[in-house]
C-alpha cells in the first residue's frame, strides 16, 4: 500500500544530493508513495484547512549522488500546486531553524499549523518535542551520567563555572548549527573570556560544558529511531568525525573528516538511557552526537549523516526510516500501536 507523504523544508527546493533530506524524500518517491515537497513559508491555513503549495516529487530515474542531482533538477521544473495537509498520510519535518534565524517566526507558525493535522495525519519528529528540544537546553532533561557536566544562564554564570575550574570548557549558544560560536577555553589562557561570554550572552542565556578530552579524537553521531540505535543488516548508522589538525570542533562544516563509527556499548547504554524520553516527546529520528562517554549534542531536526552512514556500510538506511515511517501510519490506520 502506498502513503501520501509530505516533507516539510526551510524551503521546497532548499535540497543538495548529499542531504540526508533528500535521500529521503527519493527514498519516499522510489516506493511509489506519492511525495511532496514544501517550505515553511508554504504553509497556511485557508478555508478552515491546512494547505500548503507544494511540488510533486518525481520518480527517481537512477541511484547515488547522480540520481539524486536529477531528480532535484526535475523536481525544480515541477509547478507547484495547492495540497491540503491534512489529506496527507504522514508528514515528516526535516527543517532546520538554526540555519534559517531570519525566519524564525515563520517556522514557529509552520510548527503550529500542523498541529492542527495531528489528528489525522502522522507528523514526525512531532511539533511539540521538536518545540521543547529546539535549543541545547534540552540536553538538561536527560539524564547527568549521560552528559558532561553542564550550566546553563547568564554572563555570571558562565564565567563562574570557568573560573571555578582548573579543567577546559566549552562555551556554545543555545541556539545553533555546524559548530558556530563553539569556543574551547584553556583554564590557563582566558584573556578574551569576557568578550566570548559577551558574544554569547548578546541575546539571552547561553550554555557552558565540561570539556571531554575525548573530543580531540573527534566525535560519533549515532542515529536513532524511535530512541532506537538505527540498524540494517547488522549495521548501526553511526559516523564518526575526525577534527581538523587546527581545530577541536567535530563538525564537517569547519573541516571534520568523516570517517566509519560503531555502535559501542557505552553508545548503547546512552541510547537506553534517553529513548524513553525522546519517545514520550515523539523525537521519532535524532541523531545523538557523542565524545567518549557522554552525549554533547541532541540534533532532533533536519539530522544528517545517511550519506556517509550508508557510503561506509553499504546499509540502506534511508529506506529503512522511509519504510519504519510507512509501519507507523498503517499502524495507525489500523488503531495498533506502532512497533
Amino acid at each position: 500500500m502506498t502513503h501520501r507523504l509530505g516533507f516539510l523544508l526551510n524551503r521546497d527546493l532548499d535540497l543538495r544530493p548529499s542531504q540526508t533530506t533528500a535521500m529521503l524524500i527519493a527514498g519516499s518517491a522510489a516506493r511509489g508513495n506519492p511525495t511532496y515537497t514544501f517550505g515553511v513559508g508554504d504553509v497556511a491555513f485557508v478555508g478552515e484547512r491546512v494547505v500548503a503549495r507544494a511540488r510533486r516529487v518525481p520518480k527517481p530515474d537512477g541511484a547515488g549522488q547522480a540520481g539524486l542531482a536529477r531528480l532535484i533538477e526535475r523536481l525544480g521544473a515541477v509547478e507547484p500546486e495547492l495540497v491540503e495537509l491534512g489529506a496527507l498520510d504522514g508528514i515528516m519535518i526535516r527543517t532546520s531553524p538554526g540555519r534559517d534565524t531570519e525566519r524564525a517566526a515563520v517556522h514557529r507558525t509552520a510548527l503550529d499549523l500542523l498541529r492542527l493535522v495531528l489528528d489525522r495525519v502522522e507528523v514526525l519528529n512531532h511539533p511539540d518535542g521538536l518545540t521543547r528540544a529546539s535549543s541545547k537546553l534540552y540536553l538538561s532533561h536527560l539524564p547527568p551520567s549521560v552528559r558532561p557536566e553542564t550550566v546553563i544562564g547568564g554572563a555570571e554564570v558562565l564565567k563562574r563555572f570557568v573560573v571555578e575550574r582548573d579543567a577546559p570548557a566549552v562555551l556554545k549558544p543555545l541556539v545553533g548549527t555546524r559548530g558556530q560560536d563553539v569556543f574551547l577555553i584553556d583554564p590557563h589562557a582566558r584573556g578574551n573570556l569576557n568578550q566570548i561570554i559577551d558574544v554569547l550572552t548578546r541575546e539571552g542565556p547561553a550554555m557552558a560544558q565540561s570539556f571531554v578530552p575525548e573530543a580531540r579524537q573527534g566525535d560519533t553521531r549515532v542515529l536513532l529511531l524511535d530512541g532506537e540505535p538505527l540498524v540494517v543488516d547488522g549495521h548501526a548508522a553511526a559516523i564518526r568525525r575526525v577534527p581538523g589538525a587546527e581545530d577541536f570542533r567535530s563538525n564537517v562544516h569547519v573541516g571534520a573528516t568523516p570517517a566509519p563509527g560503531e555502535l559501542t556499548p557505552a553508545a548503547a547504554r546512552i541510547a537506553r538511557a534517553i529513548g524513553p524520553t525522546l519517545r514520550r516527546d515523539g523525537l521519532w529520528l535524532v541523531g545523538m552526537d557523542l565524545i567518549g562517554e557522554a552525549i554533547v549534542e541532541l540534533n532532533v531536526f533536519s539530522t544528517g549523516g545517511l550519506r556517509d552512514a550508508e557510503a561506509n556500510t553499504g546499509a540502506d538506511f534511508s529506506g529503512r526510516i522511509v519504510e519504519a515511517f510507512e509501519e507507523r501510519i498503517a499502524a495507525r490506520r489500523a488503531g495498533t500501536p506502532a512497533a
